[in-house]
């Protein structure tokens, strides 16, 4: 890529990478990485004319939320405190199985045609999942902001 200066480097994120879930913040922290990385290469390649995108896909009907194959990490020596959240989580990704909106070939044929560097979010509920996100941010930010404007040395403004 560096010597045809062009091509695209492609992240693969997800809607988790946008807010926390009990019992998956693992996972969901993994995927905020991705989206901080991909967009930190950005600079770094542009100089290359090498684009980066992240791609932030919602639920897709895929069998990632399903162990019929034994094929799943299960976790050891869990926290009984926590069990009555964990739980919840499980039943609802366990019940959401096979009702997810995304349709997998739609949304590989949308990641394909979009893989310019946009780094578009893919399906309906992330864009409203997303927007959720951005919203409490925004929230939170606007609650902090007067506090936070009181940590710059007396001489700048």
């Amino acid at each position: 890529m560096r010597a045809q200066k062009s091509g695209v480097v492609a992240g693969l994120g997800s809607i988790s990478g946008w807010s926390g879930v009990p019992a998956a913040g693992l996972y969901c922290a993994t995927k905020a990485a991705v989206a901080i990385y991909t967009e930190g290469l950005r600079d770094e390649f542009a100089e290359f004319g090498i684009q980066t995108t992240c791609i932030g896909p919602g639920f897709f009907r895929t069998s990632v939320l399903v162990d019929d194959d034994g094929n799943k990490v299960r976790i050891k020596g869990r926290i009984k405190e926590l069990e009555s959240v964990t739980k919840r989580t499980g039943e609802m990704l366990k019940n959401y199985n096979q009702y997810q909106p995304g349709y997998p070939v739609k949304g590989a044929q949308v990641i394909v045609e979009t893989l310019t560097g946009t780094g578009r979010c893919k399906g309906q509920d992330a864009v409203r999942a997303i927007r959720a996100a951005i919203e409490r941010n925004r929230e939170g930010l606007d609650l902090w902001k007067d506090l936070a404007a009181t940590t710059y040395c007396d001489d700048v403004q």
